[in-house]
């Protein structure tokens, strides 16, 4: 077999399986159900604790906040930690107090050796934190009025010891959403939901630190963020750690009910994006190498294949219609996963040009990490050193 007819046989072959998770997950994912029964589901027992960490979030947090003062359920506080903010985020959080939110505002300590900042601010959240359950959201989430009603009643339900859901998230131009669409897919497209929520291996698991419910005696007994203290994708880290602690992990759809606010340029996405994709993908060069080959294949390999076929004049073959059912069956994943979860249609016309700008993001991403240049809101980033 020649080379150029195993790539596409190849590429049809994972096209062909994303395809069916897709339409798996599209099936199988739905979003926390409002229930009915307030004796069994209501907010008398069940007590919640917001945490929310902010640094230099004057611009996003009052709108967080005045969403959770239109929140049916009741039983719940809210604790802010001002992470070394220097911005107006105190002064903003603290017009909160005398509303008729339960809300306290407290100032971080110096973070200690062999953390990262956000990891830090959390750990201290949760020492303060009563509640029976505890859901972290950061600073730029903004949440439906039924969002943690629904969810406490979903994890209660179903007995999860961490529910986490995927944010709707807001963009300020189109390069962005292409970007949003394709992380999306990267997971719908790929991920068997169904089978991750049965299986035990951790690995099989993504969450989202938009929106994190934990059963507070669950986040003790996994150690929390004091587990993960080093690892720059905090939310993927706990996940994978309630599942290894043999915990109940459940993910849900949150759009609509969970909305991450846009960033304040394309820049800042992009360097969003880079900051957790070398992290994600354990810090291994071989591994972004292997995941940029498959990529480039997958998408390209079909698309080139017609191309020569029509410069060429060849006959129209079964490599050429192969290639063709190919590009249909990744642009057909595609689409119902931008349909799923609210991006413009019209993303999947750019798809090729957002697989390469993804892989920039990601060697970016690496040589950062590399060279200890990788940063957040002027803290560092690195900890862990990038591998083979």
């Amino acid at each position: 077999m020649e080379f150029n007819t195993l790539i596409i046989f190849t590429a049809g072959f994972f096209a062909f399986i994303s395809f069916l998770i897709t339409i798996w997950n599209w099936k199988y994912l739905d979003r926390p159900r409002l229930r009915l029964s307030d004796e069994l589901f209501g907010d008398i027992d069940v007590s919640i604790t917001v945490l929310i960490p902010a640094r230099n979030e004057g611009k996003n947090i009052r709108e967080v906040l005045t969403a959770l003062t239109y929140q049916t359920y009741t039983n719940y506080d809210v604790i802010v930690l001002n992470d070394e903010s220097e911005d107006d985020t105190a002064e903003v959080v603290s017009q909160f107090i005398e509303s008729d939110l339960e809300i306290q505002l407290i100032d971080g300590e110096s973070i200690p050796q062999g953390w990262l900042g956000k990891h830090w601010a959390c750990h201290q959240l949760a020492l303060k934190a009563n509640g029976d359950y505890m859901l972290f959201i950061d600073a730029d989430t903004v949440l439906h009025k039924n969002t943690i009603k629904a969810a406490v009643n979903e994890a209660i339900a179903g007995k999860s010891d961490l529910l986490t859901m995927i944010p709707a998230r807001c963009a300020n131009n189109f390069i962005e959403r292409t970007l949003y669409g394709f992380i999306d897919w990267a997971i719908y497209g790929w991920l068997p939901l169904q089978l991750a929520h049965l299986s035990k291996n951790s690995y099989l698991s993504v969450s989202y630190g938009q929106f994190m419910l934990f059963k507070r005696g669950s986040y003790i007994l996994s150690g929390g963020h004091r587990e993960i203290k080093d690892i720059a994708v905090d939310d993927m880290g706990l996940g994978r750690l309630i599942k290894s602690s043999g915990l109940q992990w459940t993910l849900k759809d949150g759009t609509g009910m969970v909305t991450s606010l846009p960033y304040n340029d394309m820049l800042e996405t992009v360097k969003g994006i880079s900051r957790s994709l070398a992290p994600a993908l354990n810090y291994r060069i071989s591994l972004i190498l292997l995941i940029s080959l498959f990529l480039m294949g997958l998408f390209f390999a079909p698309v080139f294949n017609l191309y020569f076929y029509v410069i060429n004049g060849d006959q129209f073959e079964f490599l050429e219609i192969l290639s063709l059912v190919t590009i249909f069956l990744l642009l057909g994943s595609y689409l119902l996963c931008c349909k799923k979860f609210s991006h413009s249609l019209l993303v999947v016309l750019f798809i090729h040009f957002t697989v390469i700008l993804m892989i920039f993001i990601a060697y970016h991403s690496l040589l950062s990490n590399l060279f200890r240049r990788a940063t957040w809101k002027d803290r560092n980033m690195v900890i862990k050193k990038v591998k083979f």
